[in-house]
């Protein structure tokens, strides 16, 4: 005998479009329902009892249903226990939840809700090449760091550690295995004596387009080799070569790293020795090597960056017009300033372009021959530069340099890069370009 009545499992067959159901059947299956609620009552408990608590719940009920594989019963899962009316229906007790009475009054007396916004799709940039706009949507920079203060203090709190402890924080990226051994590689290629293995090595720098994650190590590189090895003149011609490749790699976005990267360029620049044996090595072409680069990154990226060019043009006048300064440091400022241009030159280095001679070039012609004689042809090579950019006009109207005006020109630059600039170049120069020569130097 189960304790479902047969009747109910005849109204429940009923409800389900089974009508005249037997008394035998309606038994069989009251007995089977007995049999399945008490099976899904102790897989409840046993949820009950690992939950550490006292009263089943319909989530105990589910989840015995999930482990049986039967869909959950929906809508059942209030906090509060459901309460239960008895009616009388046909001379037999039915039981049913209760339902809220709603007072039609108090309903329609309430204020209307809020009409709901429309859905809407909105897009910003969280980070633009690593730096994050300042944009409403973003956090502040003062957010950001109370956000890492507080991280901090929890970290000290948990651990005893004191504030003064700096945490540093985890790495942004990891490199994969694959470019970590082309980072190595590249990395000894471009340091090895096999040329043909070097210029492969550059010529992965100058054309690879995937070397996005890998430009911050590579411009990490170049800095430390300069600055460990600012006496080896292969390795500062090779880091300069590798500088050259990526500023030249189309690909590559290299203007978050320009502050990294002409450091170093420099330093092949203007170094006071960049060699071991200054007389012996050619380190006049490495500096006129950084030379370009320097200029090439000003012409690049001289427009976005108003603030380059005047900074390093300041760097290089400082040290031309510095005494105390040798003149292997002069020479690669004067190259520096004449590949920026000859409006650089006629603005800044001709107006001094005398004094220069006088102070620097008089005193060390006897002492240090070789030096002076390579800073004289570079302010010779300056001199010729603003002579070719000035415009003849017409034709007709030019004429050769008259002895006053070479006489003026050699006056204006001084005699020792005077009569050397007139030697070569005197039966070529025109009025025009002699007159712009004293002009600029005024």
């Amino acid at each position: 005998m189960s304790v479902f009545p047969k009747d109910t499992i005849k109204n429940i067959g009923e409800s389900l479009g089974v009508a005249n159901l037997k008394d035998e059947v309606a038994s069989a299956l009251a007995q089977d329902v007995e049999y399945r609620v008490h099976e899904l009552i102790q897989e409840a408990a046993k949820f009950m009892r690992h939950s550490k608590r006292n009263q089943l719940t319909v989530d105990d009920i589910n989840a015995a249903l999930r482990v049986k594989n039967v869909e959950p019963l929906y809508g059942y899962a209030c906090g509060d226990a459901p309460k239960y009316r008895k009616t009388t229906v046909n001379a037999s007790d039915l039981y049913f939840v209760e339902d809220k009475e709603l007072d039609f009054d108090a309903i329609l007396s309430r204020p209307l809700p809020k009409i709901p916004l429309d859905v809407s799709f909105t897009a910003h940039w969280l980070a633009i090449e690593g730096v994050q706009p300042a944009i409403p949507q973003n956090p502040t920079p003062g957010d950001a760091k109370a956000d890492l203060l507080h991280k901090r203090s929890k970290v000290n709190i948990n651990t005893g550690v004191s504030d003064q402890v700096d945490v540093k924080p985890l790495v942004k990226h990891v490199l994969s295995k694959e470019l970590q051994m082309y980072f190595e590689r590249i990395t000894e290629a471009v340091l090895s004596d096999d040329e043909r293995l070097q210029s492969q090595a550059f010529e992965g720098l100058r054309s690879d387009p995937s070397l996005h994650q890998l430009l911050p190590y590579f411009v990490q590189h170049i800095h430390k080799k300069v600055a460990h090895n600012h006496k080896n003149l292969s390795v500062m011609d090779a880091m300069l070569s590798m500088a050259e490749s990526l500023l030249k790699n189309t690909h590559l976005f290299i203007e978050p790293y320009l502050h990294q990267l002409i450091p170093p360029i420099l330093s092949c620049l203007v170094g006071r020795s960049i060699c071991q044996h200054p007389q012996q090595e050619d380190h006049w072409s490495v500096r006129q090597r950084a030379a370009g680069l320097i200029a090439h990154i000003c012409r690049h990226y001289g427009k976005a960056y108003h603030t380059l060019q005047p900074r390093i043009t300041r760097t290089l006048m400082r040290a031309v017009m510095d005494p105390a300064r040798p003149l292997t440091t002069q020479y690669g400022a004067i190259v520096g300033l004449d590949c920026l241009g000859t409006e650089v030159t006629r603005t800044l280095l001709l107006p001094n372009i005398a004094l220069y001679s006088e102070i620097c070039l008089q005193r060390f012609m006897e002492s240090r021959p070789l030096e002076a004689n390579k800073c004289q042809e570079a302010l010779v090579q300056v001199l010729l530069h603003v002579a070719d950019s000035i415009e003849s006009g017409d034709m007709s109207d030019v004429t050769t340099a008259t002895s006053d005006e070479k006489q003026a020109v050699q006056a204006a630059v001084g005699e020792l890069v005077g009569n050397v600039f007139l030697e070569k170049y005197g039966n070529t120069l025109t009025n025009n370009q002699a007159q712009a020569i004293i002009s600029a130097t005024k």
